[in-house]
């Protein structure tokens, strides 16, 4: 893989960012919340983006699989999420849920929620990190297979589709039928419980792979194709339906990003700020839902509060990525 690309880092903290306001505010403008309440979508981008990168990182390491590579592939992966999550997990256990039990410790602490009643979830977005484990412990093996039998790029982003689609048919499917304490969402494709939930993010993970490895198609004046399908993903975000394509329009945009190719898109994501986003992104993602559930009123007004609050879980997350992301690891590597 090459050397870290910025603007796919700077892509990462404007999907964090855009999770966060999804979860920190309601906006009254049809224009500004048809967007921002579409946050939910964000983390299937962040599902494409993880499958993409790993393909094209892993494509000459996984055609014969060992031992020792399979299990340098998990050390890394723990390395990379585990230890923001695990403290956040601590930290809700001794400080903010009432009355915690073993079982909701464990379950959290394993990253088996998406096999278990969501009330046994200790942070709203813990779910995609359960699901992205999963398909972590699954990828070496998939990878290898794909490599293995010359599966199509066509067929996986198909079946990718395909998945997407009957996702919010399934029916619900985990441990424990006790009742729900949380409110299920009505938003398309918003599926966050359950196996449910998994099939969600591999159907994401089909999508990038298939992209990864889709022959580059030249095509003439191709940054416009690009500007193209950003305004495409864009208008989509105001239909009803149209957020079905959100993970194959970002995976092409990615591939894009990935390649050496200049645009003024790439160049945005470069910026230092949107940078900085993306180095703290994964500690933002985890800590700005703990800040959103303790409710804490700064100043009457509803929107500037909601600002100063995110601005102060970006501050925490700063402090997360800079004394636990680069400084902590598990494993040596």
């Amino acid at each position: 893989m090459k050397n870290e690309i910025k603007s796919l880092t700077g892509l990462r903290g404007i999907v964090a960012l855009w999770v966060t306001f999804f979860h920190f505010s309601y906006f009254r403008s049809f224009w500004i919340q048809s967007v921002n309440g579409k946050g939910y979508v964000a983390v299937d981008i962040f599902f494409v983006l993880s499958a993409f990168l790993l393909a094209v990182s892993y494509s000459g390491k996984f055609h014969h699989l060992t031992f020792d590579g399979v299990q340098r592939f998990y050390k890394k992966r723990v390395n990379r999420i585990y230890p923001v999550y695990f403290l956040s997990v601590v930290f809700i256990i001794l400080f903010i849920v009432k009355d915690p039990s073993w079982s909701e410790f464990l379950v959290n602490a394993a990253l088996l929620q998406c096999f278990f009643n969501p009330n046994y979830s200790l942070n709203e977005v813990y779910w995609s990190l359960s699901t992205e484990w999963i398909c972590y412990l699954i990828f070496p093996f998939l990878l290898w297979s794909i490599l293995k039998f010359k599966i199509n790029s066509w067929f996986l982003i198909i079946a990718g589709l395909a998945l997407r689609g009957i996702v919010t048919y399934l029916p619900d499917m985990y441990f424990d039928n006790a009742p729900l304490e949380i409110d299920r969402s009505s938003q398309y494709l918003d599926v966050v419980f359950g196996v449910s939930s998994l099939v969600r993010t591999v159907s994401c993970y089909f999508i990038g792979i298939g992209i990864a490895f889709l022959p580059e198609i030249k095509i003439k004046k191709s940054n416009f194709f690009v500007y193209g399908v950003v305004i495409l993903s864009f208008l989509l975000l105001y239909t009803a339906r149209g957020l079905f394509f959100i993970p194959l329009l970002s995976a092409v945009i990615i591939k894009h990003l990935y390649s050496e190719k200049r645009s003024f898109v790439k160049s945005f994501l470069e910026t230092k700020v949107i940078y900085f986003l993306g180095n703290i992104s994964y500690s933002l993602y985890i800590i700005h839902y703990i800040v959103r559930r303790q409710k804490i009123v700064i100043v009457d007004s509803y929107h500037l509060n909601n600002f100063l609050l995110i601005g102060f879980s970006i501050l925490l997350s700063y402090f997360s990525y800079l004394l636990i992301e680069r400084k902590v690891k598990i494993f040596k590597t």
